[in-house]
């Protein structure tokens, strides 16, 4: 036998062991994302361990416990019974979900595979990146515990499960005077490089400029839980930025109380390194503070913005130069984002408000985020309370608003066409009242 026959053979040979290795090794060893069933010890673990950090961090058990009557701490033991029946991972996830649905907080919540997912592919995610990742492959696994389950509404697109197919709707209530213009989500497709964004953006834009020289405009956000604040700071901000001159220097602050637990102080100090010297007994509203918020709450932040800082994000949005009267619709539903956008048009002057109160919430950037150490869950939930001037809390007030109507329609199949005859009363009657005092 030649030299280079028998290295052939013994290449060979040695490459069919290591391909029927590998066969043997991939086929015995279990798949890291096949699902496994937690036991009751490590489900108990973490749910002790979401408990904990909520008791020191969470920042709205004052306001559910006033509101609802509600005392969420009193009920650990009710909750890990709770936990304890439970008979597989499908159930514990729905069940750690329920325990926080008793908050009444659209922010606390634990991410189904979808909403990682979208989170994980949108970027931005400082400071909470490490967590997300570190999830990763345990979230492989609960794709395939919903799978298995059939839950596919869990396992969809985020993004698409959130939103409505029309998300924008434009509409010319009566020809040359009343424009209508409804936005049912402020989501953004950062995961697909805001490719159906800037349509949106594209959409509305050429709707205000077409309906520039009308007296009226109405914004609908009543039915908006949401999204990021670029979607309003751009796609509306920008091309009605006119009717924000003779305000460019108004200041808009927030004021956000910290109860001083070491998760969340940890993340703020990234931002706000000198947290701590901001006490609490400092703000000047502390007397109008109740006695409960003082003695739960040790710090505070503040986050102030001059109206012409926005500029830098709307330089290259051409206004439109529409100088009509904007009505803003809001409701219970109007949430998040939508909120924070409320409170911009309520701040500045640029909207007058009507509808009803909204949801308040107490978010600075986005909701923080835990991540439970054996089901690799990532539980979002409030770490901070915005704080009124008068020192009541925002999640509980809400934005209110200047003219109050009924959003709860007769027919709930009528509903969008309810509101816009209610509109349209709202012009009737401040035309009438402008009439009676001899203004045009």
């Amino acid at each position: 036998m030649s030299r280079r026959l028998l290295i052939l053979m013994l290449t060979l040979i040695f490459l069919a062991i290591v391909f029927f290795g590998t066969h043997i090794f991939l086929n015995t060893q279990p798949n890291l994302y096949q699902p496994r069933e937690l036991t009751e010890k490590q489900k108990i673990e973490d749910f002790e361990y979401m408990y904990d950090i909520l008791k020191d961090n969470y920042a709205h058990f004052y306001e559910v416990k006033k509101m609802y009557g509600y005392d969420w701490l009193e009920h650990k033991e009710e909750f890990k019974e709770k936990i304890k029946k439970t008979k597989n991972n499908l159930e514990f996830y729905y069940a750690l979900n329920d325990i926080l649905l008793k908050l009444h907080d659209g922010h606390t919540h634990v991410l189904d595979p979808g909403h990682y997912k979208y989170l994980l592919e949108s970027g931005n995610l400082k400071p909470y990146e490490d967590i997300l990742r570190k999830s990763e492959s345990s979230y492989k696994m609960w794709e395939k515990i919903f799978k298995n389950a059939h839950e596919e509404s869990k396992l969809e697109d985020y993004f698409s499960r959130k939103r409505k197919t029309e998300n924008v709707v434009t509409e010319i209530l009566v020809p040359g005077k009343v424009a209508y213009l409804k936005i049912y989500s402020f989501l953004i497709d950062y995961h697909k490089e805001g490719e159906e964004y800037r349509k949106e953006r594209e959409m509305i834009y050429d709707f205000l400029k077409s309906i520039k020289d009308y007296q009226y405009l109405f914004i609908d956000i009543s039915d908006n839980k949401g999204g990021n604040g670029q979607y309003w700071l751009e796609a509306i901000i920008g091309p009605l930025r006119d009717k924000l001159k003779g305000v460019e220097n108004l200041s808009i602050e927030e004021i956000f109380l910290v109860r001083g637990g070491d998760y969340v102080v940890e993340i703020l100090e990234n931002f706000v390194p000198d947290l701590k010297n901001n006490t609490i007994d400092k703000l000047p509203m502390y007397n109008l503070l109740p006695m409960e918020v003082k003695k739960s709450f040790r710090y505070y932040l503040t986050m102030k913005h001059t109206i012409k800082d926005f500029e830098k994000y709307l330089k290259d949005i051409e206004p439109v130069g529409f100088n009509g009267k904007i009505f803003l619709v809001i409701s219970r539903a109007t949430y998040s984002a939508a909120n924070d956008f409320a409170k911009f048009c309520k701040k500045t002057g640029l909207a007058t408000l009507i509808g009803e109160r909204t949801t308040g919430d107490g978010s600075r950037f986005m909701p923080e985020m835990m991540r439970l150490p054996n089901s690799g869950l990532i539980v979002r939930f409030d770490g901070e309370m915005i704080i009124n001037q008068d020192g009541t809390s925002y999640f509980e007030t809400g934005t209110i608003p200047d003219i109050e109507i009924k959003m709860i329609p007769k027919d709930p199949f009528e509903k969008d066409e309810e509101l816009k005859q209610k509109i349209l009363q709202v012009i009737k009657s401040l035309e009438l009242e402008n009439e009676e005092k001899g203004i045009k």
